[in-house]
């Protein structure tokens, strides 16, 4: 409850309820994925996950599902130096035999 929310109650002392701040607000989650032109060729991208090291330095942040379209696009592939093959493509491929 915030102070904002508390008002006072006639005749009764409040001075002895304990009080604590509340702690600032929690970290925004870092993207799960993020997409970065290729450096091998010009008009293809790479999906990296957010940890790679490869995703340093620039790019779109992506959600999962917004990684899974990214891949879906022509001259897009996923990282294969950290998660984002082991875990998008299978997830691409789910998608496309449902679909």
């Amino acid at each position: 409850m915030t102070d904002r929310q508390l008002t006072p109650i006639a005749g009764v002392d409040l001075s002895g309820v304990p009080t604590r701040r509340l702690p600032g607000p929690p970290p925004r989650p870092a993207p799960g994925w993020v997409v970065r032109p290729a450096p091998e060729r010009r008009g293809r991208t790479v999906v990296h996950d957010a940890m790679c090291p490869h995703a340093a330095g620039g790019g779109t942040e992506l959600g999962t599902l917004e990684a899974v379209d990214a891949l879906m696009r022509d001259g897009a592939r996923a990282c294969t130096d950290c998660d984002a093959s082991a875990v998008l493509i299978p997830a691409l491929e789910l998608g496309q035999e449902n679909g």
